[in-house]
């Protein structure tokens, strides 16, 4: 059966191996198509694509963006787009100096904690390629210096929201994430409903536009994709699949929730 993974990171964002790294362990994991989908960034995309080529595996453009919606966090997927719109650069651009400042203060308000930590420190650990920072470069690294034995941990007791060194940041509302994507010419879906019992919202995403649901992924019951996959059919939504893998030796494994590619006909040939 030919397999899809549409939901992997890269060193771009918050992943381990970088996008040529991914493409070659997806040709090894005798995947067909895989999607790049780096967290509020489109960097690694022409490393990817290039690596594609070069192993006759195809790569769909991904990304994935960070939305807010009454709280909550929501993340949208977008694929197929155009990574090279300029709306969506300036924009992607405007969020990277958010994420930026955002751990700048956070390494702030750790260093008030007592923790010996630097910025510099932070992005020297996430290597010149981490165009995207984000909060697991800060608990990988406080993981390194022996503060904390796992990444969990440190969102748990230090960063997580409502932590003491928990700092908010700039995000877009879902129907802006939507609307920039498809601008973009891309598709956008719901990212891993599962994971905050999102599925009351998709008719509400659904009504902005959204074109999909990620139903399969690791951390989906058999019982949560049986029901995403009807609310799917209902509306009249694609479905997609991936594993939302960072490369972590003992993390989610690249391939697994691998959807058929008879079930992603909107990808196309």
């Amino acid at each position: 059966m030919a397999l899809a993974d549409l939901h992997l990171h890269s060193t771009a964002s918050d992943g381990l191996l970088s996008p040529a790294e991914i493409v070659a362990h997806a040709k090894v994991a005798n995947l067909e198509v895989i999607a790049l989908t780096d967290h509020d960034t489109t960097a690694g995309l022409n490393e990817a694509l290039a690596a594609g080529e070069y192993h006759s595996l195809r790569v769909l453009p991904g990304i994935e963006l960070s939305t807010d919606l009454a709280k909550e966090e929501i993340h949208i997927l977008g694929y197929l787009l155009d990574y090279r719109n300029q709306e969506l650069q300036e924009l992607l651009g405007k969020i990277k100096g958010s994420r930026a400042e955002r751990i700048k203060e956070m390494v702030s308000r750790l260093r008030n904690l007592g923790f010996d930590l630097t910025w510099q420190e932070v992005t020297a650990a996430a290597g010149k390629k981490a165009s995207s920072l984000g909060r697991p470069h800060v608990a990988r690294l406080m993981v390194e210096k022996g503060y904390a034995s796992s990444i969990k941990e440190v969102f748990s007791r230090w960063i997580g929201s409502g932590c003491d060194a928990y700092v908010p940041r700039y995000k877009l509302h879902p129907a802006e994430a939507i609307e920039i994507i498809q601008q973009a010419g891309g598709l956008a879906f719901l990212a891993h409903p599962g994971l905050l019992g999102q599925e009351s919202l998709i008719p509400q995403l659904a009504g902005w536009g959204l074109d999909g649901i990620e139903v399969y992924h690791p951390e989906h019951r058999s019982a949560q994709a049986k029901s995403f996959l009807k609310t799917a059919e209902t509306l009249g939504l694609y479905v997609s699949g991936g594993s939302d893998c960072h490369g972590s030796p003992d993390g989610i494994k690249l391939g697994e929730a691998a959807i058929s590619l008879q079930a992603i006909p909107w990808i196309k040939d």
